[in-house]
């Protein structure tokens, strides 16, 4: 599954692209399964996820929701400071 580095639209807003809209359901999926946890590990009970479509030539994929957690909690970590219990 490709997609972009997410990005921080606010403090409570995570925003990332994918590459198509099959991508898109498929992400839409894995953050249904994702959100609960991210909201009660970083108590942010108000976080959301937003995904949109950004046709690319070359993308670089995240395969499974482990790997979509560490994505996400990174990206998160690195922009906002956020200090996480995960390896």
């Amino acid at each position: 599954m490709g997609m972009n580095m997410p990005g921080m639209k606010d403090q409570s807003t995570i925003s990332f692209f994918v590459a198509n809209n099959m991508n898109k359901v498929e992400m839409t999926n894995e953050i249904k399964l994702l959100l609960p946890f991210l909201k009660e590990k970083l108590n942010h009970y108000g976080i959301k996820i937003e995904t949109d479509i950004k046709e690319q030539k070359k993308t670089e994929g995240v395969s499974d929701g482990a790997k979509l957690a560490k994505f996400i909690i990174a990206a998160m970590v690195m922009h906002s400071g956020i200090v996480t219990f995960f390896p």
